[in-house]
């Protein structure tokens, strides 16, 4: 004892400080360099698996895959037929008629439009109802089905040059004579999202067939004309339409006024609720009055084609000469800007053998691409048509209109001075119509022009097919054709045209062919650790083949699966990488995926694969773009396309077993197909198509059906559709690339693994720390403090060891000199500052017989402590930093645990240490770091004699222990640390008390904080390795069982791996497992608030402080990454390590 007091009482040089040597340092660079050489070479390692990886990337078409086609050479018509070169002559005829077009009298027009009905819709709606009465634009319409899918792409396609749709989506039901709708949501949702006015069509065509009896009954019934009136308007109202178009045709009824009166009330109703009337009349039909439905209607449209039509024989569809008739009859009884002219947009294809079929414009050319036949342009009638034999030798005579039809027609129709034009329909116009149909049609306008552009002749999206299977190869894709227009300068009418090389569509062989009770299964979207062997195992039970489309992430995850599915003879395809929708993807990012999924199909199993199916999209007659695209990229990749025409749907949430049983069962009786496809992972669980898998099976074999493979469905063998990597650099490269996907995989699993300990062990420490803090709390409620006196007080010195601290020093003693603790002095111990610390001190308290100040040589805050400590004659001592200011009753708090400890257990008592300079968001942090942390912890450990340490900041010793513990040393940065543990493991006890409260600096920049936190971290990390033989010791008890297994692995072990973890949940928010990120961060920030929340209730601090939780945990964790890694660094540099002082500003308040 008497060695330990002389060496408290020596005064430390600096040299004397720089003599103890510290944990970790050495004086020997080996440890450095053997570290950097073992990075550089797992660095080099990774950095040439990596220059692998990318080589084999960048690789093209490796290994040579069968089914390769030259893209770039596409079919041609072999002798595309010419016309004659024709001089182009001027249609007097169209231009004699506009000028004889006759116009009403101007008095009487222009009372009438002052008196026309206008509509209002939203702002959007509104500029194209503006658009209507506007003289160079009016009406551009076009009507829309829901029977043809090619209706919704030419929506698409050519919605910015439409100001009104009509859709066909009222019907009369004939057996109710009630209204029937059929709104299909995905095109209104196109047109809601460019604001076009949408007027739905009411039609009398139900079945197929024009119904003239139901509509009849309704005309002559007034309750059920008003009724049916008021049920349109309801629809109408509810989803915001803007008018209604009428198309009665074949009405069969005596009284003409039956149906004016029915327009009359119509209308009457319709504009009252803010709604246009529009109504479809057929030329040269004398049974429509057609002077009263010009009064109440807003708008006619003249359906000026079908003058051929399937009924008649073969002939122009609309000829010009035709339509000027019509029109100049309709405009007779019809003001011009009521009057729409509705074009055609669509052919006929009349045969020799009596048959009569529709063909749209993209057919029409498909056909003749096909016979080899040459397209003639009439100059006469402005429409386009050919001839062709059939393999029956019927002639066939095809008319059609295209995109110069329909210019030549609104040029008309714009010197008419009509009200506007409507499409007769979409998916069936030529898309080229898309070029000028919304814009002014006027000469002025058109003669600025190059037509040639304008009607320029791309490729098109049709899909021609070859076969019947259900496995898809293209065989070429569409390229432009070329063709030349010649111009009429005078009207600015296009008088020639020449389809000199004719665009092509897609040619599609459908591959595969099979008994008609032959099945084929598939799995998308695997493979899966627990469903995918689930399967292999039924298939192996039943003795069924399969084909297991894998998704490249799952691969990486599951290589041991992805090797048992091909070792078991099943073949493999490639399902993307990350089972993104391919349509939503670049080309670049799909091939990418593309080659990244085969990479890995061909580094696991030595074989590669030409099988493709797409994500979403994987139909086996595919006609919408967003079908044929995955399709088109995957085949210049050399990919066979498998479809399905079985598909259960078992992927959707909450679907039954018996569900999935159900639609695959009746799917196969229909026949609709011979591919099932079924999905051996993705979503919550596949639990259901587990259970009805092995039913579907037992059925289909008990009724004859017979399960083959995709290789059997082909008639290609397992080696053609994956073959084998040939032995050689390219196998080699395979093979490092397998390590590589082997690590990750392996990796992945190891933190996989590690995230769940770490989670448990979290979850297990937070359900502990809570259980010591409510047995804490418990324990002090029972404990009953004497009243502090003179007479039972002992006295009690306090030190304060400050180095360069001439801005805090002053208020700090001045404030500890207000403790209402009875008997305590002051020691202040400058530890050779080289400011004014000392100067400012002698000039506020000499002469103060409660301070004494004391001056020595710098040697750190260790030896400045040993230094009053030593001259003290008090049992007792309480250690501050000069920053903190302490509360008026904190050095009584701390004392009255040594007052009732009459057994001299208790060696130092630890304060509670709150940030007292909160102004800015970094010392906000902190403050709740202090709180919700290290006060937390240690009012926790308290229970079981844990803590770590007593804070530099405030904390009570008794002066035996101290000197029993070999007093503060200097091998270490944390000398606070080394002390408090030293001390326990002496045997004494540490206790908490948490009323004692000291408010210190926080550093108030980032550099700073960091300069603190590293020497903090590092001194930990030094005081952990000096006393590391009390790790799980159990003769240390609480001290050695759980505080140092808990600094082990919670304040270095987890933080290590964590900033992955940050990582990979970064990852996986842009990865499509969003949602269930949140869900896991959004449970840990529960937990985390309520550890947080406990904290402050216990210490009644205000909880809105805790709203800046949620910043913290992003970005101050990342601070804190960076402390420790850089406290690794000096470890193993073993370099010297000083304890610096940092910036103080006086900001703390008490």
């Amino acid at each position: 004892m008497g060695y330990l007091c002389a060496l408290l009482e020596k005064d430390y040089t600096k040299s004397d400080v720089m003599m103890e040597r510290q944990v970790f340092q050495t004086s020997s660079r080996r440890r450095w360099r053997r570290f950097k050489w073992t990075m550089r070479f797992f660095a080099a390692i990774l950095a040439l698996l990596l220059i692998v990886f990318i080589t084999m990337f960048a690789m093209e078409g490796s290994p040579n895959l069968p089914f390769r086609h030259d893209y770039r050479s596409a079919m041609t018509a072999s002798k595309p037929f010419m016309k004659d070169n024709k001089t182009a002559r001027s249609y007097k005829a169209v231009r004699d008629k506009f000028l004889e077009a006759r116009m009403h009298d101007n008095y009487m027009e222009n009372y009438r439009r002052s008196h026309r009905f206008v509509g209002h819709g939203d702002k959007i709606t509104e500029k194209f109802i503006n658009e209507w009465n506007d003289p160079r634009i009016g009406v551009r319409a076009a009507w829309y089905v829901n029977w043809d899918a090619r209706s919704l792409t030419s929506l698409k396609a050519g919605i910015s040059q439409l100001n009104m749709v009509i859709p066909e989506w009222f019907f009369i039901n004939p057996s109710t004579d009630r209204l029937e709708t059929r709104i299909d949501n995905k095109s209104l949702s196109e047109m809601r999202k460019a604001g076009v006015p949408v007027l739905p069509m009411l039609t009398n065509n139900y079945g197929g067939d024009f119904n003239p009896q139901a509509i009849g009954r309704i005309l002559s019934d007034k309750t059920k004309r008003t009724q049916f009136i008021n049920s349109m308007l309801d629809v109408c109202r509810k989803n915001h339409f803007e008018g209604i178009n009428i198309d009665l045709e074949e009405l069969n009824i005596d009284d003409n006024a039956l149906l004016t009166n029915f327009v009359a009330e119509l209308s009457r109703v319709f504009h009252a609720n803010d709604m246009y009337v529009t109504q479809d009349v057929a030329t040269f039909n004398e049974d429509y009055d057609l002077k009263q439905l010009a009064r109440y209607n807003d708008y006619l449209f003249l359906m000026a084609y079908d003058e051929h039509n399937s009924a008649t024989a073969a002939g122009d569809v609309a000829s010009q000469h035709w339509m000027e008739r019509a029109t100049d009859w309709a405009a007779k009884d019809i003001p011009n800007d009521k009057l729409v002219l509705g074009l055609a947009s669509y052919g006929y294809d009349w045969s020799s053998d009596g048959d009569c079929n529709t063909v749209s414009y993209e057919q029409a050319l498909a056909n003749a691409y096909g016979t080899g036949a040459g397209i003639d342009f009439d100059d006469d009638s402005y429409n386009v048509g050919y001839s062709y034999y059939d393999d029956d030798n019927n002639l066939h005579k095809v008319s059609f209109t295209d995109a110069a039809t329909t210019f030549n027609n609104m040029r008309f129709g714009t010197t008419y001075h009509l009200a506007g034009f409507a499409l007769w329909r979409l998916g069936t116009e030529d898309s080229r119509v898309w070029n000028f149909y919304g814009k002014d049609m006027s000469w002025e306008q058109v003669k600025r022009w190059n037509l040639n552009n304008l009607f320029a002749l791309n490729g098109y999206s049709d899909v021609n097919y070859v076969g019947s299977g259900e496995v898809l190869d293209v065989e070429s894709e569409p390229h432009p054709g070329r063709v030349a227009v010649s111009v009429d300068s005078d009207d600015e009418l296009v008088s020639e045209e020449k389809y000199i090389t004719l665009p092509s569509a897609y040619t599609v062989t459908k591959l595969g062919h099979c008994g008609t009770k032959d099945i084929i299964l598939t799995f998308d979207d695997g493979p899966d650790a627990r469903w995918t062997p689930q399967v292999l195992r039924t298939l192996k039970r039943y003795n069924v083949p399969a084909t297991f489309f894998m998704v490249g992430l799952q691969m990486e995850k599951n290589l041991p699966i992805v090797k048992k599915v091909y070792d078991a003879g099943y073949t493999i395809g490639n399902h993307t990488f990350t089972h993104h929708n391919v349509i939503e993807n670049s080309d670049d990012r799909t091939y990418a995926e593309l080659k990244l999924t085969r990479m890995l199909v061909e580094s696991i199993t030595g074989h590669s694969t030409t099988l493709f199916r797409a994500p979403y999209n994987a139909d086996a007659d595919p006609t919408q773009r967003e079908e044929i695209e995955p399709m088109i990229l995957a085949s210049r990749r050399n990919y066979l396309f498998v479809g399905e025409e079985v598909d259960p749907n078992d992927w959707q949430p909450g679907i039954s077993a018996d569900e999935i049983y159900r639609r695959v069962i009746d799917g196969v009786h229909r026949g609709d197909g011979h591919i099932i496809l079924m999905h051996d992972a993705g979503g919550v669980t596949r639990k259901p198509t587990m259970e009805a898998l092995p039913r579907i099976i037992a059925t289909l074999q008990r009724e004859g059906y017979h399960f083959i493979s995709l290789e059997q469905y082909l008639g290609m063998p397992r080696q053609q559709l994956m073959p084998a990597i040939p032995k050689g650099e390219t196998h080699y490269a395979m093979q490092a690339n397998l390590t590589l996907a082997e690590i990750i995989y392996h990796t992945g699993d190891f933190l996989t693994a590690l995230f769940v300990v770490f989670l448990v062990l979290g979850f297990m420490r937070l359900a502990f720390m809570y259980f010591l803090m409510v047995k804490e709390k418990r324990a002090e409620r029972r404990r009953h403090y004497p009243a502090l006196t003179k007479e039972n007080a002992p006295h009690v010195s306090i030190v304060v060891p400050a180095y360069n601290e001439e801005v805090n020093c002053v208020r700090t003693v001045a404030t500890l000199l207000k403790e209402d603790y009875p008997s305590f002095d002051v020691i202040f111990v400058d530890d050779g500052s080289k400011d004014h610390t000392l100067e400012r001190i002698h000039e506020a308290f000499d002469g103060n017989e409660h301070v004494r100040i004391l001056g020595k040589v710098n040697g750190g805050k260790a030896s400045a402590l040993n230094y009053g400590i030593a001259h003290t004659t008090a049992e007792y001592i309480v250690c501050i930093d000069a920053d903190t200011q302490l509360r008026p009753d904190a050095v009584s708090k701390l004392m009255q645990h040594f007052l009732i400890d009459t057994e001299h257990r208790i060696g130092a008592v630890a304060g509670n240490v709150k940030v007292g300079n909160q102004r800015n968001m970094l010392t906000r942090w902190q403050a709740i770091e202090y709180t919700t942390s290290q006060n937390f912890d240690r009012m926790a450990y308290s229970y079981i004699n844990a803590i770590t340490v007593v804070p530099g900041a405030i904390g009570a010793f008794r002066k035996e222990a101290i000197v029993k513990a070999g007093g503060l040393t200097t091998d270490t940065l944390a000398e606070d640390c080394d002390l408090t543990m030293r001390i326990n493991e002496a045997g004494y006890v540490v206790e908490n008390e948490s009323s004692a409260v000291a408010m210190t600096e926080a550093p108030e920049n980032v550099r700073q904080f960091v300069k603190q936190r590293v020497r903090w971290c590092f001194g930990v990390m030094q005081t952990f390795w000096k006393h590391r033989s009390s790790l799980c010791n159990p003769k240390k008890k609480g001290f050695g069982l759980w505080a140092m297994p808990n600094m082990l692995i919670f304040q270095y072990i987890i933080p290590t791996f964590s900033p992955l973890a940050d990582v990979l949940m970064l990852i996986g928010l842009f990865s499509g497992n969003a949602l269930q990120i949140f869900f896991y961060y959004l449970i840990f920030l529960i937990v985390d608030a309520s550890v947080s929340i406990m904290a402050y209730i216990f210490e009644h601090e205000s909880l809105w402080v805790l709203l800046w939780i949620i910043p913290q945990r992003f970005f101050y964790r990342w601070i804190m990454y960076f402390v420790l890694f850089k406290s690794y660094l000096k470890a193993i540099k073993g370099e010297l390590q000083s304890w610096g002082v940092l910036k103080r500003t006086g900001h703390v308040t008490a």
